[in-house]
């Protein structure tokens, strides 16, 4: 199978950042989903979620950076892993 098209590169960015982008105004309307966990839980998830969010809104700004990464893919299993723990606590009350 051949590399991946700039197309679905960017077809890719965009999923990242509108993923992104719908979770930070979801956590902007609703922070009690990370400031009701005990510190123990709110420190590693905030620190999931500035690194998965950071590093989707700066996907666009570098792509040629992104491309040479080994796995450039892993930004948005790492940000769908967010959005599930997020959506797991919403749920869960």
């Amino acid at each position: 199978m051949g590399d991946a098209s700039p197309r679905d590169d960017y077809r890719l960015t965009l999923a990242e950042l509108l993923l992104a982008a719908g979770l930070a105004v979801w956590l902007l309307l609703e922070p009690e989903l990370i400031a009701a966990l005990p510190m123990a839980l709110r420190l590693p998830l905030v620190l999931l979620g500035a690194a998965t969010l950071g590093v989707a809104f700066a996907a666009p700004l570098s792509p040629e950076r992104g491309r040479r990464a080994p796995f450039p893919a892993w930004r948005l299993v790492a940000l769908v892993a967010f959005a599930l723990l997020l959506g797991a606590r919403s749920l869960a009350g």
